[in-house]
């Protein structure tokens, strides 16, 4: 086992088996696996990772991983259509290219042999108790019960009908909330942990470590902070009094903020603290260096295209400070524990994605449409981005180096809602306002779906907010049509409660048929309501088996009652 720098390993009673973590997501979301990771292997677990092949150096920075199986996603995708390039026809391939496609070039059999050869190898060198799954699309899903061969699963993945399966309510919750902005209450690296910690034969849900384990990245080795003192060398000067970094990138273009913006920033950063800035990023974003350069009047330094994982490790390692959009370079400064002021526009937003770092400063335009919904087209013309001035960011930024706190600048300088990360009483990531958004309708909405959902996410059914912990004020976003689609959804779940109850009788066949019915309208109720649809998939998790039908009568009756449970807590805490 990889040697780890983090707390003792505390082994439970449980039998040593090869987890096998799969994450086939990008850069970003394989940082926020690591406190899965940790989790499992303070279990006592032997715990390895698939990821994508181009994110192999990203894994390599988890510790405790003992194995990394590379997926050659790209190789698999272009293997016909690199070889019909070449022209030509193979008799030892003619088989397989009967099956080939005319219209895309594609070759199918040769892609199922790539991957059966994958999983020949990773059988060998890992062979995997339990294939935990954390990326929730199609292909994830099928590759997981693949890689299984006939062993468990969890997560995200397909059961023995092809039928696809949400793992554990935390998972079914993670699928419906990252299809709707404002419905996110919890932090992707705690909801990777609650899915990764469905072991069979282990503790529940409830009975998991309350608290993450050590969520630190490996530090860089000697190689990579030589080579980072050298590049910072290049900027270096009697008057550069340190650096501050800037991740220009992001994911999107809309959920980045302007270079312009930032070659201000760095301005301001340099004419009151000598602060040089300097210029992260991939080569493919070396249009927005060129940008920032265009209007910068100050010395900075470009780095974008000129490190690789390690050196950029290295670099926000000898940083004051790493300014950045939800990217995964801030996900790999929080596992550097290297402060960080991040800022979330367009669809982005801290609750779910923000830094896992206590004492990180996150920011959010304080504009009604944010965060704006996945694949819709802004109306305001990306206002967003423009809404929190770069004057605000340096007054943050220099009452943090200066007096070690994020402090607001006085004269109002800039839209935002301004969020600290700390830790709550259960162990999870939350969000601290600091700008005066704490009682404001989304954030007591969010804080009342943390308090009610976290019980009932983990199997032990609803339990009801104390007194004391209830909101004085109901939140407008969940006002009159969500009080009155739950009070629907009440209805109807009691219903299914009492026809659930009715089919278990030998005179109640008929009944049967109207449970399916009676299911479709709970879901619709909940669906139709921008604040429920995360709840509408998970009464689908709950209250329907994984390969589309409904469960037994009785574990149908029993789920029923504790969904209706969990509306009827929120009913009450929205009619205070």
């Amino acid at each position: 086992m990889r040697a780890w720098s983090g707390e003792r390993i505390e082994f439970l009673k449980v039998v040593l088996v090869n987890v096998l973590l799969m994450n086939l997501a990008r850069f970003g979301d394989i940082l926020q696996s690591r406190a899965a990771v940790s989790d499992l292997v303070r279990r006592g677990h032997r715990v390895g990772m698939v990821c994508l092949e181009n994110f192999v150096p990203a894994a390599r920075l988890l510790p405790c991983l003992d194995h990394i199986a590379p997926l050659p996603g790209a190789f698999l995708l272009a293997r016909l259509k690199e070889r019909r390039a070449r022209g030509g026809f193979d008799a030892a391939r003619a088989p397989a290219e009967e099956f080939r496609s005319e219209a895309d070039g594609t070759d199918w059999p040769a892609a199922l042999a790539g991957i059966a050869d994958f999983r020949r190898r990773l059988h060998s060198e890992f062979p995997p108790d339990l294939v935990c799954n954390l990326t929730p699309d199609t292909s994830a899903k099928v590759l997981t019960r693949f890689l299984a061969n006939g062993g468990d699963c969890s997560g995200f993945f397909v059961d023995e009908n092809g039928f696809g399966v949400n793992g554990n309510n935390w998972a079914a919750f993670f699928v419906g909330s990252s299809l709707e902005r404002g419905i996110s209450p919890f932090n992707v690296v705690d909801m990777f942990r609650k899915i990764a910690s469905d072991i069979p034969g282990g503790p529940g849900l409830r009975d998991a470590f309350p608290t993450p384990g050590d969520v630190s990245l490996f530090r860089p080795g000697k190689k990579a902070r030589l080579g980072a003192r050298r590049l910072l060398g290049e900027a270096a000067g009697d008057d550069v009094n340190g650096h501050v970094a800037f991740q220009l990138g992001a994911s999107e273009d809309r959920r980045r903020w302007p270079a312009g913006s930032f070659a201000a920033l760095g301005d301001i950063l340099w004419r009151e603290a000598k602060l040089c800035p300097v210029l992260l990023g991939s080569a493919s974003e070396r249009r927005l260096a060129e940008a920032y350069a265009d209007l910068a009047a100050h010395p900075y330094l470009d780095l974008c295209g000129r490190t690789d994982l390690a050196e950029l490790s290295a670099v926000l390692c000898r940083v004051k400070l790493l300014v950045s959009n939800d990217t995964g370079t801030m996900h790999l400064a929080a596992g550097l524990n290297v402060p960080i002021l991040a800022v979330f526009l367009a669809t982005a937003q801290p609750f779910d994605t923000g830094p896992y770092l206590a004492g990180s400063c996150c920011l959010e335009p304080d504009l009604p449409c944010h965060p704006c919904a996945f694949g819709s087209k802004c109306a305001f013309d990306l206002r967003c981005a423009q809404a929190i001035r770069p004057e605000f960011f340096a007054a943050l930024i220099l009452s943090r180096l200066r007096r070690g706190s994020w402090i607001l600048p006085e004269d109002g300088s800039g839209k935002a809602r301004v969020w600290l990360s700390r830790p709550d009483a259960h162990g999870f990531m939350d969000l601290q306002s600091v700008s005066g958004h704490g009682k404001a309708e989304r954030t007591v909405w969010l804080a009342l779906q943390r308090r009610l959902l976290r019980d009932f996410l983990d199997g032990n059914g609803p339990s009801p907010p104390a007194p004391e912990e209830t909101p004085d004020n109901p939140p407008l976003c969940a006002g009159r049509e969500t009080a009155a689609a739950l009070n629907h959804a009440m209805a109807l779940t009691e219903l299914l409660q009492q026809q659930s109850r009715l089919a278990a009788r030998p005179t109640g066949a008929a009944m049967r048929q109207k449970l399916a019915g009676t299911w479709r309208m709970v879901y619709d109720a909940l669906s139709a309501n921008p604040d429920l649809r995360a709840l509408a998939l998970l009464f689908a998790q709950t209250c329907r088996g994984g390969n589309g039908e409904i469960p037994d009568l009785p574990r149908l009756a029993e789920t029923s009652e504790n969904f209706h449970r969990l509306l009827a807590n929120f009913s009450k805490a929205l009619a205070r």
